[in-house]
């Protein structure tokens, strides 16, 4: 279920991402000290129960933001310059190009003792050195917030409003002289209660995708209100406490899609249901589980569609090898939404493995390899991503950052001209108050 609240994530101006920084704290930025050892670590910087390598509280060096009454606010301004070497992701004729971003962000977050309530915005405006058609501007404005009503009694809401352009590898893209861009706008609203070990949470979220129409090179409209819909999404978590930070849950999703208009000539308005179960556990604090799996659904309104049934997944395993190197493997699986011609749907499939060490107390590196898959139902189309980054994260003091990193993605599909591979190599300067 979509949050409308950000998480820091580097991500290459072409769309790939080098490595993610969830972090406890909004920002980070450490100054420069000598390489450290394990025993430095236990000594100066003992990880927390549940911490890791990127998300570790360095109190010391982190951004103190700027006080606004019961608020906190952290400013970001990040100057970002990448070189990709397939910035149309074709199989032939491949073009590179360099390409400059610009990307500020805002975080306002409450700090009261009762409740909570935080904003957020956020911008990346891309111009490409050459290939100016591709040139977009992705905003984000979002806010979340909590009404402690009891002890164990708690309302959460949220909504938020995006504006993201369609990435060239995408199997929906039209082939528009530009990018394809479209609105998402959502609210969310939920309810957390508590009764000893066991606890409920039910979640509802509403979104609305509109898609901009794009144009040929010879100047005809590519009419895209076919994709405009409406997705909605009610879910029941049940859970109980086994043991201190060891919980087991149940939960049931059920979901309803509603498109405007048909799509070439199929309505693609459908409903389904996830039924699972899943775990959160906490292995010594150095091993943390967090998992579901369980049955998937979706039925379509038209019967040309093929309803789609599987097996569906949100594992995330984190390992503290030492306190200086954190090891993280995920495995996601769910269905997507697609209107290729005679295709329901695809299940996304997507594995990774990534590790982060931190070198010196002031320099972060990260290296992650991944797999991901889109099989289609009712056409043959099936296609598989290789992905590969290497990142790198120079903290040089409180205020200021600079990152580097490449990245590798590759499909292999069984549709003819569909492979494709391209790599980036990127630099960012952070500032941060």
């Amino acid at each position: 279920m979509r949050q409308y609240f950000g998480a820091a994530t580097l991500v290459l101006s072409a769309g790939l991402t080098v490595f993610s920084m969830e972090v406890l704290t909004v920002k980070q930025a450490v100054a420069q000290t000598p390489p450290r050892t394990s025993q430095d670590a236990q000594t100066s910087a003992e990880p927390q129960r549940g911490e890791t390598v990127t998300s570790r509280r360095r109190p010391e060096y982190d951004p103190v933001g700027v006080r606004m009454g019961g608020f906190m606010l952290y400013p970001e301004l990040g100057i970002q310059q990448s070189y990709n070497s397939n910035v149309y992701s074709t199989s032939s004729n491949e073009q590179g190009d360099f390409i400059t971003a610009i990307e500020p962000s805002l975080d306002l977050r409450s700090n009261w003792n009762n409740h909570a309530l935080n904003l957020h915005a956020d911008s990346s405006v891309v111009r490409y050195w050459d290939n100016d058609d591709e040139n977009y501007t992705d905003y984000t404005l979002s806010a979340d917030g909590r009404v402690d009503v009891l002890r164990d009694l708690r309302l959460l809401a949220g909504a938020g409003y995006q504006i993201r352009h369609e990435p060239r590898y995408s199997p929906d893209n039209q082939g528009g002289v530009e990018p394809t861009e479209y609105s998402i706008t959502g609210a969310n609203l939920g309810v957390e209660k508590e009764f000893n070990r066991l606890s409920f949470r039910v979640d509802g979220q509403t979104e609305r995708y509109e898609y901009d129409n794009v144009r040929t090179a010879a100047g005809a409209v590519i009419d895209q209100s076919g994709r405009d819909r409406d997705q909605h999404q009610i879910g029941l978590r049940t859970g109980y406490e086994i043991a201190p930070l060891r919980k087991v849950y149940l939960l049931t999703n059920y979901y309803l899609r509603e498109y405007d208009n048909l799509t070439g000539g199929f309505n693609r308005d459908s409903d389904g249901y996830l039924i699972g179960a899943g775990t959160q556990y906490d292995l010594t604090g150095l091993v943390f589980l967090d998992a579901y799996a369980g049955y998937r659904r979706q039925d379509y309104k038209d019967a040309r569609l093929t309803t789609m049934d599987g097996w569906a997944s949100g594992i995330k395993v984190t390992w503290n090898v030492t306190p200086l190197t954190t090891i993280t493997g995920t495995l996601d699986r769910d269905i997507r939404e697609t209107t290729l011609t005679n295709a329901s749907g695809y299940f996304h499939t997507r594995a990774e493995v990534r590790a982060d060490h931190e070198l010196l107390r002031n320099l972060i590196l990260t290296a992650s390899l991944g797999y991901e898959n889109d099989d289609f139902q009712g056409i043959s189309r099936n296609d598989d991503y290789t992905l590969a980054g290497l990142g790198a994260k120079y903290l040089i003091n409180r205020n200021f950052s600079l990152s580097g990193g490449y990245g590798y993605r590759s499909r292999d599909s069984n549709v003819a001209g569909s492979d494709f591979d391209e790599n980036v190599v990127m630099v960012r300067l952070g500032a941060q108050l």
